[in-house]
């Protein structure tokens, strides 16, 4: 009786929970139907709550998934929408148009193994489907160029020139088939694909900056002009496009046309107080101060701007004029009884910049504060309190900081830079590289902030994503030489002689000092990077007759040793001071050449008469402490050091060098104590932040020192500089991060292989993880070391008595 009790009991249960289940997935479904109709009637908002509802009920609903992401894409939430997707490929691994949106969109943000993880799976289930074809030719055609296979890029081309046939809004496909064409140079073509796309797709930004591309490769100003007056006009509050129009005006000095263009842009604007800034800067930027002047004495006196404002651009330009002191107290007595209002605040950020450049950073940030006490979103005080949070190392505060201010300004440049720093500084590669890469274009490939992040591309070896961003920036300034420059290191690193031979002609015809020094350098690399010594001996020699300037007579002399002539190289030098013999650049050259002669009592007599001349040079101080040093005249190297300090105490190559001097002695507290001057002076020295992190973690054993360590090396996370490596690898260590470690320390051993405090770390590394030979080695390996060179004496007891007790614990034959 009990037991068929139990059985109704449980089956009564279950078909209770049966019911529950079925009454949820309905209501489920309900929330899904009306979601549906509210999209229709086009309410997105309503829809995506009654969307949210069905997850709540059913976190498994396919179709109510994929309409949530597909809002969220149209919305332009893409972060929101990939999310959404992935979830939903999560739970259903073979949907297509999961895994088809997923490629689609890490295509467009430039995420290849996301691309190629999704086109993978999509291909399977779909090899046919013109969306897949078109985001897997463009994996391909990509992968094509990174293996340097023209074969398979023509292969791949031809499938996208297909499928634009077929189907032209095919935006991916039709990508590859302009890109191959830019690559080609084929202008005419490009301009007419890209016309085709246009018409598909005419709120395309990417397609109209092409466009302007292609329109200046053929020469056509006209055209140019118009087409950029065009873009003005679509994205009004794109200030980027104002500021290129601006630009190319000025880069065909047509000085005029752009002031034209300013005030016009004035007459259309009923509350024309920014152009007027606009117009007042550009006057003292590209005309004179005057002139800039006498239109603020204008504004004042015609227009009902106000006058505050323009009072303050004033002050500005007296301040830039070297009038410091008067134009702080003008602006302050602006402020002086001024209501708090944007224009206020605006003023007060001014006044900041002013201080900060007169090194009152007290005052600077009292002004920010009082300006994020009545506007915590303020973009332009976010910025420099952030700038400061990131100098001090609390990254953490500066994102949040500039987390607020993006939301304000979403494509501020300038603040995506500055969280790329922040994230750096946290040693955060990965987002550092997407806030750069985001910083390109948001400044419409701008060359500094393309040049910055190439920078860092080449840092990591990916030289074709950094020739893209150079290549995307130089279409848009195709004369800037800085850009130009660079490309041609890539094509040198690349060893791609014809198109470094391109870049060097594009210099050369520049004819700028600027320019021909750039052709010159990269000319220099080719030839070096082609191991035609004696090509580039003649080069050099050559260019140092024409030009006559220290950087070729350094060049040629540089080679020269590096060749082992150091014969050579003095006659060389000697044979430019007969010319120029009160030179005093060529003299140090001299002196140096001298000195690794071995004549050395010249060398120094030289160096003491140019210290007579001009004791303020701190190479020449540095250059005669080197060479009592590398005589081991160490007294003599002490004193000489102790001398420059007293004429330059402020000098940061000396104190470096001081640093090294306590610290050869051993007297480490009192190097932390230097390095954390120059630190505290220049937070964003890798180098500075590099040598205190490893002191403190090597010398210091508080929990203090070493969490401070860490906040100070984070930002080495990633690195492949072996002394880096051996920093960042002993904190890990001391953190207890015994695997890391190793990741870092195997390789910093390897690269400062005498080193022997580097063989010390690895040693401890190897013992934490119970690798007791190999701890053995290292430790043998640093006491020979040390007794041989005398570097680290003051770690040896430390090494000793850690042999001695692993000798304990390992078999005699080891």
């Amino acid at each position: 009786m009990l037991k068929r009790a139990v059985v109704i009991l449980t089956l009564f249960l279950g078909a209770g929970l049966l019911a529950g289940c079925d009454s949820a997935e309905e209501r489920a479904e309900e929330h899904f139907e009306k979601g549906m109709e509210l999209l229709e009637a086009g309410d997105t908002d309503r829809a995506l709550v009654e969307f949210r509802n069905v997850f709540k009920l059913n976190g498994y609903h396919r179709d109510a998934r994929l309409a949530y992401a597909q809002v969220e894409e149209q919305r332009g939430n893409i972060s929101s929408a990939y999310g959404q997707y992935l979830r939903l490929v999560e739970q259903y691994p073979e949907d297509l148009d999961g895994r088809r949106a997923l490629a689609r969109l890490a295509l467009e943000t430039g995420n290849w193994e996301e691309v190629e993880r999704h086109v993978v799976v999509a291909k399977k289930l779909a090899p046919d489907d013109p969306i897949v074809r078109a985001v897997g030719t463009a994996f391909d055609y990509r992968k094509a160029l990174l293996d340097q296979d023209p074969a398979a890029a023509g292969a791949a081309v031809a499938v996208a020139q297909e499928l634009v046939k077929t189907d032209p809004s095919l935006m991916n496909a039709r990508r590859v088939v302009i890109d191959n064409l830019i690559r080609r140079q084929d202008w005419p073509d490009a301009l007419v694909a890209i016309d085709e796309a246009l018409a598909v797709n005419p709120d395309s930004r990417t397609l109209h900056n092409l466009q302007l591309i292609s329109l200046e490769q053929l020469g056509r100003e006209d055209e140019i002009e118009a087409h950029l007056k065009m873009m003005a006009e679509r994205y009004p509050e794109d200030k980027s496009i104002h500021r290129q129009l601006i630009g190319w005006f000025v880069a065909r000095e047509r000085i005029a046309d752009a002031e034209d263009y300013l005030r016009s842009r004035i007459a259309l604007d009923d509350e024309a107080v920014e152009g007027y800034v606009v117009l007042v800067g550009f006057l003292a930027q590209y005309v004179s101060p005057d002139a800039a002047r006498a239109e603020i004495e204008r504004i004042l006196s015609e227009t009902e701007a106000d006058p505050a404002l323009f009072r303050s651009i004033r002050a500005g330009l007296d301040f830039n004029a070297g009038k410091q002191d008067a134009a702080i107290a003008e602006m302050e007595d602006i402020l002086q009884g001024a209501e708090p209002s944007d224009q206020t605040r605006r003023i007060k950020i001014a006044l900041a910049n002013m201080l900060i450049r007169t090194g009152n950073s007290v005052g600077a940030r009292a002004q920010v504060e009082e300006v994020l006490n009545e506007d915590p979103t303020h973009v332009s005080a976010l910025k420099l309190k952030a700038g400061w949070l990131i100098d001090d190392d609390h990254t953490g505060d500066a994102i949040v900081e500039l987390r607020r201010a993006l939301d304000q300004s979403p494509r501020d440049a300038e603040v995506l830079t500055l969280l790329a720093r922040a994230y750096e500084r946290a040693g955060n590669r990965e987002l550092m590289n997407e806030m750069l890469a985001l910083a390109v274009e948001a400044s419409n490939s701008a060359p500094p902030e393309a040049l910055r992040y190439a920078r860092v591309l080449l840092r990591d070896e990916k030289l074709l994503s950094a020739e893209d961003i150079l290549l995307d920036a130089l279409r848009l300034k195709r004369d800037n030489p800085e850009l130009l420059e660079a490309l041609g290191n890539v094509y040198v690193r690349m060893e791609d002689w014809s198109r470094s031979d391109h870049v060097i002609d594009t210099l050369t015809r520049l004819g700028t000092v600027e320019s021909r020094a750039a052709a010159n350098e990269l000319t220099a690399r080719k030839l070096a990077g082609q191991n035609r010594e004696t090509e580039l001996g003649a080069f050099l020699d050559q260019l140092a007759e024409v030009d006559g300037g220290l950087r070729s007579v350094a060049a040629v002399v540089r080679l020269r040793l590096a060749n082992g002539d150091v014969q050579g190289a003095l006659e060389y030098v000697n044979e430019q001071l007969e010319a120029d013999p009160e030179n005093p650049a060529l003299r140090f050259v001299a002196a140096t050449v001298l000195a690794i002669e071995g004549q050395v009592e010249t060398a120094e007599s030289m160096f003491r008469e140019l210290l007579e001349e001009s004791p303020n040079r701190e190479n020449i101080w540095v250059a005669l402490y080197n060479l009592h040093r590398s005589r081991g005249e160490n007294e003599a190297a002490a004193a000489v050091l102790s001398e420059g300090l007293e004429v330059l105490p402020e000098s940061a190559n000396l104190n470096w060098v001081q640093a090294g001097e306590f610290e050869s002695r051993g007297d480490i507290e009192k190097a932390i104590s230097i390095y954390e001057t120059l630190y505290e002076r220049n937070s964003n020295s890798q180098v500075i932040a590099n040598n205190l992190a490893s002191l403190i973690s090597s010398y210091r054993d508080d929990d203090e020192s070493l969490e401070r360590a860490f906040t100070i090396a984070r930002r080495l996370r990633g690195t492949k500089a072996a002394p880096f490596q051996d920093t960042y690898g002993w904190i890990a260590y001391r953190l207890g991060n015994h695997e890391e470690a190793l990741e870092y320390l195997k390789p910093a051993s390897e690269g400062l292989p005498e080193d022997p405090l580097v063989q010390y770390h690895l040693a401890m590394v190897y013992s934490a993880l119970t690798q007791q030979t190999e701890a053995l080695a290292k430790l043998r390996e640093a006491v020979e070391l040390i007794e041989e060179s005398g570097r680290r004496p003051e770690i040896l007891d430390k090494v000793k008595a850690e042999i001695v007790r692993l000798e304990a614990e390992v078999p005699a034959d080891n």
